[in-house]
């Protein structure tokens, strides 16, 4: 008894053409061994230029992931200081959290 399926299944049998072909052929060339090089050896090469590019990066690296620990700390203190007081110490509860 036929269902009806038997076309279906033979329609999602995966179809390989000359483009695919010739991609996995340019990729297994791309694969080729490289050579690596330490780090001691690939910071050799850096003029003073590089190096003060490299440590204002660094700098501004560090101070990016310390300024949104800081921001969660100050908006969750400030939540909380909204949520603790009544109407009238609202403002006077949040300007002790801001200054």
């Amino acid at each position: 008894m036929a269902t009806g399926l038997e076309g279906d299944i033979a329609s999602l049998q995966p179809v390989e053409d000359e483009d695919s072909k010739q991609d996995s052929e340019k990729s297994k060339d791309k694969d080729e061994i490289t050579n690596t090089v330490s780090l001691y050896k690939l910071f050799s090469f850096a003029d003073p230029l590089d190096r003060l590019l490299m440590l204002m990066g660094t700098v501004g690296a560090i101070g990016n992931g310390i300024s949104l620990s800081l921001m969660v700390l100050i908006f969750g203190t400030m939540i909380n200081a909204f949520g603790e007081s009544t109407t009238s110490k609202v403002v006077d509860e949040v300007s002790k959290v801001i200054f």
